[in-house]
């Protein structure tokens, strides 16, 4: 019995050392997205999300789950997620129109966007003045 609660307890302390700190986390998405690393990014800000929800960096990691899944792995599913994830818990947030404005455009060639039909436009009917 004596070593079966010593192995519990070898367990459970290994268990417990695999989380890393929340700035570690933050730190280590950071670099990964600089590097476009996109999927370990994703892996660390999750870290941070899942361990440290009440993080001084839960918001801006809400929201970059978000657009890495939308912009650069294009899983569009999770991108949705994590953007309806961050509205309900950041409403008035600075990036708060940004994550409405990406769920109202996710999946869109960049092209059928409006703001960029508006530059085309404006564009051709340069060209066709000259």
């Amino acid at each position: 019995m004596k070593y079966m609660l010593s192995f519990l307890a070898a367990v459970l302390l290994f268990a417990c050392s695999g989380k890393l700190a929340e700035e570690e986390y933050y730190k280590k998405a950071q670099e990964a997205y600089g590097e476009q690393k996109f999927a370990e990014a994703v892996e660390n800000f999750k870290g941070l999300v899942d361990n440290y929800p009440d993080s001084k960096h839960q918001a801006e990691a809400l929201f970059l789950l978000g657009f890495i899944n939308a912009n650069d792995i294009k899983n569009f599913d999770e991108a949705k997620k994590y953007y309806e994830r961050f509205l309900e818990k950041f409403p008035e947030h600075d990036l708060a129109d940004d994550a409405e404005y990406e769920l109202k455009t996710l999946g869109k060639d960049i092209n059928d966007l409006p703001i960029f039909q508006n530059a085309n436009n404006d564009t051709t009917a340069e060209v066709t003045a000259k």
